[in-house]
């Protein structure tokens, strides 16, 4: 049980690959985003949002809000959101430890990182347990060697073979002595702060997942996380889960409304803890099958939902995190492969800053070592339709294709071939 020195940690053999988005999928029209932006300050003022902690509402009414103490209800007005919008950096970057897996939200930049179970996939035997140290270990070196993956992961939602105590830390540790890319914090049982430590001492950045509690309020624990993260000075993620229909209205409009309300209140605390405080747009909303009362993580309304946040991220120059790929298959069938894939070309279009989620199926639960490299897969995929057809060697071809002629001459034996077929392929 003796640590692992983090010297010993195998270096990534590659840097993490990077894509651009230049020219983003829309699914609102200006006038419609306009629209859910305008409802999105009537809920703020009108109804307000609930923070579960008597020191964020002091901060809110000296920022300017009307604090209700009984009910711990803030009403935002729009210039105090408008104002806060404004403070937040257009640009966020994460640095890995030597450099080249960083991580960028900017509005412009897709990268794809691993999520996580809390059971997951033998990978010998192929029965569903509790997942241990030496699978964690064995998936943090494989999101560290995938060079499509910006992010380590260990795959563990839970740790069987270590104290519950002190899950989410060794969490961290196996993540830092196994990998040098950014890792993610959750705010739960007072490990943020030890996560933060680890990663200053590995020398590499983390993400601070904050989440609203649905619908419209912010609990304690989650606020004192964004406290956490203010006090360090580490750009933090504030995510919704509103579910249509559960924690928000049944429409994919209204549920887009109440997840930007959420997400806007709490980057107005966001600024007034630490002014110029990175922060990144997540949507988690979930829909439910309304028949079963199960999440349909693998819907086109999620992805739809993942792409309207993207949309109104941008609005406000933020960059945006979504967890997926998702799938409700409950193994890596056909079912999954489409679900994810949808759900991946959706987001990555719609320029969607860092996609968290490979190796996942059923609704979040189970995790795969081989499903993480069927996403890697399919993240290269959809990377490589980012990047689009280039026209950089158009000339040199049309002098080319004068000088191979007709059939039966061929290219297989030219020199751009062989020096292009990789970039291009």
């Amino acid at each position: 049980m003796t640590p692992e020195p983090i010297r010993d940690r195998p270096k990534p053999t590659r840097p993490s690959r990077q894509y651009r988005c230049e020219k983003p999928l829309e699914v609102l029209s200006a006038a419609e985003l306009e629209q859910v932006h305008q409802a999105t300050l009537q809920v703020l003022w009108e109804t307000g949002v609930v923070f579960q902690d008597e020191g964020a509402l002091d901060l809110l009414a000296e920022g300017g809000c009307s604090v209700d103490h009984r009910s711990s209800v803030a009403r935002i007005p729009s210039d105090v959101v408008e104002a806060a919008v404004r403070r937040c950096p257009a640009a966020v970057q994460l640095r890995s430890r030597d450099g080249r897996s960083d991580v960028l939200f900017d509005g412009v930049t897709v990268q794809f990182a691993a999520g996580s179970g809390m059971r997951r996939i033998d990978p010998v035997t192929g029965d569903v347990r509790p997942g241990t140290v030496a699978d964690g270990v064995r998936t943090a070196r494989l999101t560290d060697a995938l060079e499509v993956l910006s992010g380590v992961n260990t795959g563990l939602g839970f740790i069987a073979d270590r104290p519950t105590e002190i899950n989410l830390v060794w969490n961290y540790a196996i993540c830092c002595r196994n990998s040098g890319k950014i890792l993610s914090l959750a705010a739960m049982e007072d490990s943020l702060p030890w996560g933060v430590r680890m990663a200053e001492v590995a020398g590499q950045d983390v993400i601070f997942p904050l989440s609203s509690t649905s619908p419209l309020a912010w609990d304690r624990e989650q606020i004192e996380g964004l406290k956490v993260g203010a006090a360090a000075g580490r750009p933090v993620v504030l995510l919704s889960m509103a579910s249509p229909g559960i924690s928000g209205p049944v429409t994919l409009s209204g549920a887009a409304v109440v997840m930007n309300a959420e997400i806007l209140a709490g980057l107005v605390l966001a600024q007034l803890l630490r002014p110029g405080l990175g922060v990144i747009y997540s949507c988690l909303t979930m829909p439910i099958d309304m028949r079963l009362g199960t999440v349909a993580a693998g819907s086109m309304e999620l992805a739809l939902l993942d792409a309207v946040a993207a949309q109104l991220a941008r609005r406000y120059r933020l960059g945006t995190l979504i967890y997926g790929p998702n799938t409700d298959a409950k193994v890596s069938d056909e079912q999954a492969g489409y679900e994810r894939m949808n759900q991946y070309l959706l987001a990555a279009m719609a320029g969607t800053s860092l996609i968290w989620g490979a190796g996942m199926t059923e609704n979040h639960s189970l995790f795969s070592d081989a499903q993480v490299i069927v996403d890697a897969e399919m993240a290269g995929m959809v990377g490589r339709y980012l990047e689009g057809v280039s026209l950089d060697h158009l000339q040199t071809d049309v002098a080319l294709i004068g000088e191979v002629g007709h059939f039966p001459h061929n290219y297989l034996r030219q020199r751009a071939t062989r020096r292009l077929y990789r970039a291009e392929h």
